[in-house]
């Protein structure tokens, strides 16, 4: 398997592999060759039929603290349309993470700042350590949380975003759970075993399914329920009943036993 400088992948045998944020001396911050490492790891992993779930973790007690202070010290010498090529880079991270096929996990086994709180968005569930924190630093520093923006605002909603944002407050994961940041806010002894029951549900799953679930909740998401919508609704269904794996689940199910994928 590849060696990364700031992320380490480990594949386990149930069918899901985790996903590293591995920089602990510098609390996992985010830096550019990380992000590069993140997408190439995400392209690989795309088209890899034995991985069926994606978890993502930092390593140490911090899952990330945001970005990298180089790399922000940096950004103070480009010109705007400079500084918007180098956002970009981090949009797209944050984009191919949310459009990945297979369901995503972040399990927060401490503090998340900043950017890293894009991730966690990002990602289809998020099981936290309750003595994580969390915190949108950009205000503090002269800065709004931007590039992660749209994301926070798409889980906790307007109101919630706006003042975490304004303030700047570091907030515990009782909070966190509280307004749909996080789905699960657990101890630290039992965040591996809600984690491998959360994936074994996954697993029971068909693949072909949930990647169509994903794209199709995407589609429309906050779309008003019209002639339109429910048409391209049933565009969907009509595809899909036609896929083998459908096919097979069908079967499977009045045949009373496993499909294929569950083997």
């Amino acid at each position: 398997m590849k060696k990364y400088k700031y992320l380490a992948l480990e594949k386990n045998t149930q069918g899901s592999c985790t996903l590293i944020l591995n920089n602990p001396q510098l609390k996992n911050a985010i830096n550019l060759q990380m992000i590069s490492e993140f997408n190439e790891i995400l392209e690989t992993l795309k088209s890899d039929k034995k991985i069926r779930v994606l978890r993502i973790t930092g390593a140490g007690n911090v899952f990330s603290a945001g970005a990298d202070l180089d790399w922000m010290k940096k950004s103070r010498s480009l010109s705007e349309e400079q500084n918007k090529s180098d956002a970009l880079i981090f949009t797209n991270l944050l984009e191919n993470i949310d459009n990945f096929p297979k369901p995503t996990i972040a399990v927060i086994n401490g503090h998340v700042f900043g950017g890293g709180l894009g991730i966690i968005s990002v990602c289809d569930f998020s099981i936290a350590n309750n003595l994580s924190k969390f915190c949108f630093s950009e205000v503090k520093l002269g800065l709004i949380p931007a590039m992660i923006g749209p994301y926070i605002l798409r889980n906790i909603g307007y109101k919630k975003a706006k003042s975490l944002f304004l303030t700047g407050e570091v907030f515990n994961s009782d909070k966190a759970l509280e307004i749909g940041l996080i789905d699960v806010n657990t101890t630290e002894d039992k965040i591996e075993e809600i984690t491998n029951n959360l994936v074994n549900k996954l697993l029971a799953g068909s693949p072909s399914a949930q990647e169509e679930i994903k794209t199709f909740t995407s589609a429309i998401n906050q779309k008003k329920i019209s002639k339109d919508l429910i048409n391209f609704s049933a565009e969907v269904i009509s595809k899909i009943r036609v896929n083998p794996e459908a096919k097979e689940g069908i079967d499977a199910f009045l045949e009373k036993r496993k499909p294929k994928w569950n083997n």
